[in-house]
């Protein structure tokens, strides 16, 4: 039989990594750090000793994870002690060899450290989205553009992003710089090197990216409210959930309120506040894409049937394509009204 490409056999150090944060398997790494690290230490030293053997260290390795985990929840067996077994079970199946647990302790260090450096790593915050937003709305004079206020919005996802990239970024070169010196040597091949290395890094920017994730919607929020309470249009300031429906925002006045969406992409969960205005308790939904590939005719028909808006730049050819097709009209709106359609709408 052929060798499989990616066959797990050959990348251990990714697979120990990724298992050892599973949520699956009860989150070990990362709320069990301290007894993880004693494990690692306590590996290294027994195979330093030269007195040990695989089927040793898979009793170690069972003995110290499932003794760190409470067994009992409400006198029951407890869920997490159930998940922490399947990780025993995962670890040893994988456990053939000393290499084997050489690359078990690489892995277990590995996501040690990971969580160490993404808890470490500063922050894209407040006062950082304040900032852009008003160096963004901000002319030469001093004066603060309406027109300005997508542009305020696409900085902050923008620069927001970079700055969580380097910052996650310039701790893990000097992680891999470490490793490099820690693995390399005459008995290690230059590929064995770039398979730990990769399977570390690759399991890096898998955990760095959803600590992204988790935080881009409320970047977009906190620009939002930072450019509404810039121009005095009064709104909630949070977002707000209906059943299924999140709305980012609600802004209100004497005439009128209205509940945005503002998001990166439209996708298709722009759907879900469709047709349901008076469940939100708003008059209509006002829709920011900051990216124009989800923003189809389909998409802008049935934001039309819904009496929303959207609001695209000027330049973009979603605008050149469509801004005088007669049918759509009410909800194709330029970028750079945004704010002065706001403020007309709700009265204020």
């Amino acid at each position: 039989m052929p060798e499989l490409a990616g066959d797990p056999a050959n990348y251990k150090v990714y697979w120990f990594s990724r298992d050892l944060v599973a949520s699956r398997f009860g989150s070990f790494a990362t709320k069990e750090s301290q007894a993880l690290r004693e494990l690692a230490d306590d590996l290294q030293t027994d195979i330093a000793r030269g007195d040990t053997n695989p089927a040793d260290c898979r009793q170690t390795i069972e003995e110290q994870i499932l003794g760190s985990v409470n067994r009992t929840y409400a006198g029951d067996i407890s869920k997490r002690y159930r998940q922490t077994e399947d990780l025993v079970e995962r670890v040893q199946r994988r456990i053939d060899t000393i290499d084997d647990v050489e690359e078990f302790i690489l892995g277990a260090k590995a996501v040690v450290r990971t969580s160490d450096i993404l808890d470490e790593t500063s922050r894209f915050g407040e006062e950082d989205i304040k900032e852009i937003v008003h160096e963004t709305l901000s002319d030469d004079r001093g004066e603060v553009r309406k027109d300005r206020a997508f542009d305020a919005l696409y900085n902050v996802d923008f620069e927001g992003e970079a700055h969580q990239l380097g910052a996650q970024r310039e701790p893990l070169i000097e992680y891999v710089c470490e490793l490099m010196d820690e693995i390399d040597g005459p008995e290690r091949s230059p590929e064995y090197v770039a398979r730990i290395i990769s399977g570390i890094a690759q399991e890096y920017e898998r955990r760095a990216g959803q600590s992204r994730a988790a935080t881009a919607g409320n970047v977009l929020e906190t620009a939002l409210q930072e450019i509404l309470n810039l121009f005095d249009i009064p709104a909630t300031g949070s977002p707000e959930h209906f059943g299924d429906i999140e709305i980012d925002n609600i802004a209100k006045g004497p005439q009128g309120k209205i509940g945005f969406s503002c998001k990166r992409t439209l996708r298709e969960r722009f759907r879900q506040s469709l047709s349901r205005q008076a469940e939100i308790g708003v008059d209509e939904v006002w829709f920011v894409s900051l990216m124009m590939a989800d923003v189809s005719r389909e998409k802008l028909v049935d934001i039309s049937n819904d009496g929303g808006r959207i609001y695209v730049p000027r330049d973009s050819f979603v605008w050149d394509r469509y801004s005088e097709d007669d049918e759509i009209s009410y909800a194709l709106r330029p970028a750079d009204q945004f704010i002065e359609d706001v403020a007309d709408f709700v009265g204020a």
